[in-house]
């Protein structure tokens, strides 16, 4: 009786599983299931154009898993604490072998219980899971690192008398695991900092302005490409400043931007330049004058600032200089010290020479600011720069070569903050 009833299950899962198979199938996945009387063995292979580390973030996210793992409706982690808010917080839980949690199929069954068992990072991960009180899978998730981005193969295995039920509903529904993955995992962009791009040297190229102000103009029209596909950081970083500080004036840009788009694009560059060979009127990468020391390349951008022209500060890319730059302009406009000179933009041979010789009246200007600065009282010197914080400079206070000072004021600025909060 007993062998009459094995072979007519046998006889019906065949059936069944012969109708699932002929079903309508769009997968762009390798698939392959085994069946054996008291075993089964599911095996999905796919590809990414991703990282290792992009896939098994994914991967390991469980909380996700209810949006591409057929037949999970909900995933819980199990966590040892007397809290109940954490009891079930992925917060709290730590992804280690032993490590436990609660499964809810896609049913009206209750929540089974299920187990990490193995995880290696960005490697492989082996779950125990759960799907009914008569069917237990061991699912594993091995990763393999290719040119073209990541190898993912889904091993899903059962034993016992109702090993089939991992058969069932395979090529119709679960060996669509890793298609369905494949919408949350982002695409690896490539930095194209580090592609050089032989079309883009050999034409005519736009100054730092001209292209931020092109980028800005682009983006108060809704279009964000532009802005997104400068290479340089700085560069990209004061575009999108700019943008926002336009927007909050109205969409209106700045003047020195309005008169940079009329600017027309330089020819090549040549390959002295490349090779370091430049005048010291030339621009450098920050797009500033190259002075012989950092003191004229303070003074230049400070009267800059002066006259209304913020750009040529907001460009230095060294923080220590620019905060030092800014700070010098603060003490100017309140007063304490006086502008210092403009520095001369071209010099001759014989006139550099001379200036070695006897001191310029610059370099006295900025000793005597140094000075001051050195004078100025420690606790006047904390107000000033917890005042600037608060306010949103942060420059000069990172500038401070004191690290214990700079830990009082970043100290204070919290606790003012706190405190108007």
């Amino acid at each position: 009786m007993v062998l009459i009833i094995a072979i007519i299950a046998f006889v019906v899962i065949t059936t069944l599983f012969i109708i699932d198979m002929n079903s309508e199938q769009t997968i762009t996945s390798d698939f392959s299931s085994y069946l054996n009387p008291f075993s089964a063995e599911t095996i999905v292979k796919h590809s990414y154009s991703s990282k290792p580390e992009m896939v098994w973030a994914e991967i390991t996210n469980l909380a996700d898993y209810n949006f591409w793992f057929p037949g999970i409706l909900r995933i819980l982690p199990v966590v040892n604490t007397d809290r109940y808010v954490h009891k079930y917080s992925f917060d709290k839980f730590q992804l280690a072998p032993g490590a436990l949690l609660r499964l809810r199929p896609n049913t009206l069954s209750p929540m089974f219980q299920g187990r990490i068992t193995s995880v290696e990072p960005n490697k492989k991960l082996s779950i125990e899971m759960r799907f009914n009180p008569v069917h237990k899978e061991t699912v594993v998730f091995d990763l393999e690192p290719i040119p073209e981005g990541t190898s993912v193969t889904c091993r899903r295995t059962s034993k016992g008398l109702f090993s089939w039920m991992s058969i069932w509903g395979f090529s119709n529904n679960k060996s669509k695991i890793l298609d369905n993955l494949g919408y949350l995992i982002p695409e690896d962009e490539q930095d194209s900092s580090d592609q050089t791009d032989p079309a883009a040297d050999a034409g005519p190229q736009y100054s730092r302005e001209a292209t931020i102000a092109r980028a800005v103009q682009a983006g108060l029209d809704g279009n964000m490409d532009l802005v997104n596909s400068i290479p340089d950081k700085p560069t990209r970083g004061m575009a999108k400043a700019m943008l926002v500080q336009s927007k909050r004036k109205g969409n209106v840009m700045p003047d020195h931007l309005v008169k940079a788009l009329s600017e027309e694009p330089s020819a090549n560059i040549d390959k002295t330049k490349a090779d370091g060979e430049k005048k010291k009127d030339e621009p450098t990468h920050d797009g500033l004058p190259n002075f012989p020391n950092q003191d004229d390349l303070i003074s230049f951008v400070v009267n800059k600032a002066l006259d209304g022209d913020d750009e040529p500060i907001n460009a230095i890319n060294d923080k220590p200089t620019r905060g030092k730059a800014k700070a010098l302009l603060v003490k100017i406009k309140r007063g304490a010290i006086e502008r210092p000179a403009m520095p001369e933009l071209s010099e001759t041979p014989s006139s550099s020479a001379q200036n070695k010789e006897t001191p310029q009246p610059e370099a006295t200007t900025e000793a005597e600011d140094t000075s001051e600065d050195k004078s100025e009282p420690e606790s006047e010197l904390i107000e000033r720069l917890v005042t600037a914080g608060i306010n949103g400079n942060m420059d000069e206070i990172n500038a401070l070569e004191n690290k214990v000072l700079r830990g009082k004021i970043k100290a204070a600025i919290v606790k003012a903050k706190r405190a108007s909060s």
